[in-house]
């Protein structure tokens, strides 16, 4: 039994360490173009992740079967805003993945990503999550990411 609690405290661990590593190679930040809008409006959302030196962000203009995992945004529906599903990434670098062979988008130092949302209510409420792949080329790794996020 007591090696069972062990194990289970390991795990736990790892995650939190993991999850904290995460956030020291990306951190994002989300904002309105407009911050001043009304019922009707149409704003657009922007989302900044600011990338640790050495580390890149896949884009989400890619679409991969196996291998890198773009960037995919979902959004929680609640009625307060219309969501068409179409994210923009701004001025992503491109390149042929040499371990894959095909072309792939992604970022370096910062990634934005645009959307349009028109609002519905003034009780405005946006929330959903993000998921994405983070690379370093000199290590040699990749990191699956999820984060949430809520204007």
């Amino acid at each position: 039994m007591r090696r069972i609690v062990i194990i289970v405290c390991l795990i736990f661990a790892s995650i939190a360490i993991k999850a904290q590593q995460i956030n020291q190679i990306v951190s994002w930040k989300y904002s309105y173009s407009n911050p001043s809008f009304k019922v009707g409006d149409e704003v657009e959302l922007v989302f900044t992740a600011n990338l640790e030196k050495g580390w890149s962000l896949y884009s989400s203009d890619f679409k991969a079967d196996v291998g890198p995992q773009p960037t995919t945004f979902w959004f929680a529906e609640n009625g307060s805003f219309e969501y068409d599903g179409k994210i923009v990434p701004v001025s992503p670098l491109k390149k042929v993945d040499k371990n894959w062979g095909f072309e792939v988008s992604y970022f370096k130092d910062k990634a934005e990503f645009r959307t349009k949302v028109r609002i519905v209510e003034h009780s405005l409420d946006i929330f959903g999550g993000i998921k994405g792949q983070l690379c370093n080329d000199k290590k040699g790794v990749c990191i699956p990411f999820e984060q949430k996020f809520q204007f």
